[in-house]
């Protein structure tokens, strides 16, 4: 008995030690994924409050997030994504991951078409553009590792990066997805600004030293602004401004009060709309109500003349009645005053009783 006590405990120990150590087991991962920054789906929003920075023959529009930073850079040749763990832009502070996926790429909702160029063009599947996958002519580069992603651009996304509001960068750095927005409603503006930094500047032809130049004012070129404004009738809708030289920006000024335009008359559409409708409600109300009441008058007029029709009926009944009997009591050469007012069916030698009318 003492011996199977003994071994009882024995089993509970061994049970409780293999209990213990699955739990140590475990742990790791479970401090791993409380520490995840990603841990849940985020969204980085980086609005038109964070300026570009033009350097190095780039611009750059960055914004942060629970430590990370995210930096969107564009230097008329590609787009560079790089997710740093500081403030710095560059390769030493970049985050270094082991399956960095990019899901999708879009400008306002849409794919944009060269992403999807570029997943059709991967090596091994096109679900999605993953770290250490090779894309046709380097076209795309997911460079995980680096914490970069960067594509080459063609006419059709330079396009629609200068006519849109929001690029949308839709990551898997870990197991869950990172959404970084980026408003790049002033994408042309800023790239017109990158390309006059990038003009060459023409040196000033050397003055001879013999001869003498009078001081002349140093003039100050300032770029002539135009506006694009919108027709006669839509005076509430503001000027946009833009540099008369900056073929893009005028584009987009002028797309921008078009779009105005056509909200404003889509709104005035539909208040036009509304009215007509409820005025057509309103005459068939009107309609209803009208036949409502004719209705009304011609069941009244029907009641009364079957009102009238009954009393005919009934009068009739009480004359064919009473004929019968004063007929009887004129059959007998009698006349009664009941019978005064049928006196005209009553046959020969029946005259009136001058007395009943004094009755």
């Amino acid at each position: 008995m003492g011996r199977l006590f003994g071994k009882m405990i024995k089993i509970k120990k061994q049970r409780i030690s293999a209990v213990i150590v699955t739990v140590f087991m475990c742990l790791p991962g479970a401090i791993w994924a409380s520490n995840n920054p990603f841990d849940k789906g985020v969204d980085i929003n980086i609005g038109s409050d964070r300026e570009w920075v033009i350097k190095d023959k780039a611009m750059t529009r960055s914004g942060s997030e629970a430590g990370d930073f995210y930096h969107f850079s564009y230097d008329r040749k590609q787009i560079r994504l790089r997710i740093t763990d500081s403030v710095n832009d560059d390769e030493t502070s970049a985050r270094q991951y082991q399956q960095f996926t990019v899901e999708d790429i879009q400008v306002d909702g849409q794919r944009l078409p060269l992403f999807q160029w570029c997943l059709v063009n991967q090596e091994g599947h096109s679900r999605s553009l993953q770290q250490g996958m090779k894309v046709k002519q380097d076209v795309c580069v997911n460079q995980g590792e680096q914490g970069t992603f960067t594509m080459r651009l063609n006419a059709a996304t330079l396009e629609a990066l200068n006519d849109g509001k929001t690029l949308s960068f839709m990551l898997k750095p870990f197991r869950l997805p990172v959404n970084v927005n980026i408003d790049i409603s002033d994408f042309s503006t800023a790239s017109a600004r990158l390309a006059a930094e990038l003009r060459p500047v023409q040196k000033p032809k050397a003055i001879a030293p013999e001869k003498k130049v009078a001081p002349v004012m140093e003039k100050v070129a300032v770029a002539k602004k135009c506006s694009a404004r919108a027709p006669k009738g839509f005076n509430k809708i503001k000027s946009v401004e833009y540099v008369c030289a900056d073929g893009a920006a005028k584009t987009k000024a002028e797309a921008d009060i078009n779009a105005q335009v056509e909200k404003v008359r889509a709104i005035e559409a539909k208040q036009t709309a509304e009215k007509e409708l409820k005025r057509k409600q309103a005459e068939a109300e009107q309609a209803e109500k009208q036949k409502a009441e004719q209705a009304r008058l011609a069941a009244e007029q029907a009641a009364l003349a079957e009102i009238e029709a009954s009393k005919l009926q009934v009068s009739a009944e009480i004359t064919d009645k009473m004929l019968a009997v004063c007929m009887k009591q004129w059959q007998k050469g009698q006349h009664r005053c009941y019978c005064e007012k049928f006196l005209e069916h009553a046959p020969e030698g029946i005259e009136s009783d001058a007395s009943c009318g004094a009755e």
